[in-house]
């Protein structure tokens, strides 16, 4: 037989990287110009080049089928790490992620061509895609609470997931002194599975991230005042009858505070309409400094604003 069975699980993974390779670079030309989804794309692609000349053992020279191939998997991962980082808008230290590629590839080489040792380059292998598993995981892990978390959670755990793999690999090559990765094994069968679903749903888990923040964006845009960032009039009314709703239905007090700035007219004739709009964004942030959490600021227009107050009475609002 040309591959055994753990070689057609990375040729079908190679397959299905070069799919995703294509997927992201057409998401990428056709909406969303991002550089993480072309470096997601090149990583994709890398990965779909080693995965083949790894399954190509004992065809090819073993420069191409043990070193060659376990760089483009290592710099692959590395790529998705600075992908996903780039994406979230967190920092990775280039250092570390070039650093990590750099010294997995200088053991592999030593220890394929120096003193051969197939487990120890197999444990090395799969320790760093371990640390760049677990990169990816906490990146997607620390998200805040909200919406986010949705979207973000599944594909961080199924890269924790993946690290943990990894690392039971790592450590199974070296206790059983394995010198093949793709020896047969209930490990190696495992592992192969979850790395094509790993490939097979990055892509869908970037795809729902990224038009989750299209929409997050979109919201923001639609409700939200451009220059100050308070609510708009709209959005306000619709909380606002919310509120109300509410504060009916539980016997709730609620009260509004109408807002004006006293001669803002005066002074935009006198130092112009940017000036205006530094006060204006001071006024907000100043104003968002002294309200509560449940407290809802809107510019209802020009330099009028409204603040709702919900269960606060009169007495209480007089005195916010």
């Amino acid at each position: 037989m040309l591959f055994r069975f753990g070689q057609s699980f990375a040729v079908a993974a190679a397959f299905i990287c070069a799919v995703q390779a294509l997927a992201s670079f057409y998401v990428w030309y056709v909406q969303l110009r991002d550089r993480s989804v072309i470096q997601l794309a090149l990583s994709a692609a890398i990965v779909a080049i080693g995965a083949p000349l790894g399954a190509s053992r004992p065809h090819l020279p073993l420069v191409l089928t043990h070193l060659t191939a376990s760089a483009c998997l290592v710099i692959g991962h590395a790529l998705g790490a600075s992908a996903f980082a780039r994406f979230l808008g967190r920092r990775v230290p280039l250092t570390v992620l070039v650093g990590l590629s750099v010294a997995a590839v200088a053991f592999m080489t030593f220890f394929l061509f120096v003193a051969p040792r197939t487990e120890i380059r197999i444990a090395i292998y799969s320790l760093s895609v371990s640390a760049y598993s677990l990169i990816i995981a906490g990146l997607l892990l620390d998200v805040p609470r909200g919406p986010l978390r949705t979207t973000h959670w599944p594909v961080g755990i199924l890269y924790l997931v993946h690290a943990v793999f990894a690392l039971v690999q790592a450590f199974s090559v070296l206790v059983q002194a394995r010198d093949d990765i793709f020896a047969p094994g209930w490990i190696q069968a495992l592992w192969f599975i979850q790395s094509i679903a790993v490939v097979t749903l990055t892509f869908t888990g970037l795809v729902l991230m990224a038009t989750q923040r299209i929409s997050i964006e979109l919201d923001r845009q639609t409700s939200y005042d451009a220059l100050t960032g308070a609510l708009n009039r709209r959005a306000f009314e619709r909380l606002a009858e919310a509120e109300w709703s509410r504060s009916i239905r539980h016997d709730l007090p609620l009260s509004v505070l109408v807002l004006d700035l006293d001669r803002f007219k005066t002074l935009n004739d006198a130092h112009g309409r940017d000036t205006g709009d530094v006060w204006l964004k001071a006024f907000v942030d100043m104003t968002v400094g002294l309200l509560r959490r449940e407290d809802i600021l809107c510019r209802y227009g020009g330099e009028e604003f409204v603040i709702l107050l919900p269960q606060t009475g009169l007495e209480a609002a007089t005195y916010a």
